[in-house]
């Protein structure tokens, strides 16, 4: 073999090591499936929605309210906790991010634009803001299995 006709093979071989190298952040059907917020206490399930992605509410800590009793709708405030979707509409722009949506916080009745970024195969940031990114919170939320928690 001349060094001519080894070099496309070379890259090739640097080009699959590189495929291979990337793939464990977006491995393990991505962002889809249950995440742990990063305080513990709750269970998001991100799945597939007619405007994107989307999350809904899995699971909850035994104290918290049964209901969305500080939505700023009056006629919302009596609906479960339990299964409602919190984030909305997130749009994949990369293997690793999805951007343009919104996620709203029950605690407090407010909705704030919303990014995410996977940053391991288990591993979520997700990031609220007013705004611009820079006026904003993250939270890394972790990856559990179907099983590892109580559902509501």
């Amino acid at each position: 073999m001349t060094i001519r006709s080894a070099v496309p093979a070379l890259g090739l071989v640097l080009g699959l090591a590189m495929a291979f190298a990337a793939a464990p952040a977006s491995a393990a059907g991505g962002i889809k499936g249950f995440w742990r917020t990063g305080d513990g206490r709750s269970v998001i399930e991100i799945t597939d929605c007619n405007t994107g992605i989307c999350g809904r509410i899995a699971a909850l800590p035994p104290d918290a309210p049964a209901v969305d009793g500080e939505n700023p709708d009056e006629s919302k405030r009596s609906r479960p906790l339990c299964k409602l979707i919190m984030l909305h509409s997130f749009t994949q722009v990369s293997d690793t991010e999805w951007e343009d949506g919104t996620i709203y916080d029950p605690k407090s009745g407010k909705t704030y634009d919303a990014k995410m970024h996977l940053t391991g195969p288990d591993t979520l940031d997700l990031r609220g803001f007013v705004g611009i990114s820079l006026l904003g919170r993250t939270d890394t939320w972790t990856r559990v299995q179907p099983g590892g928690f109580k559902a509501c």
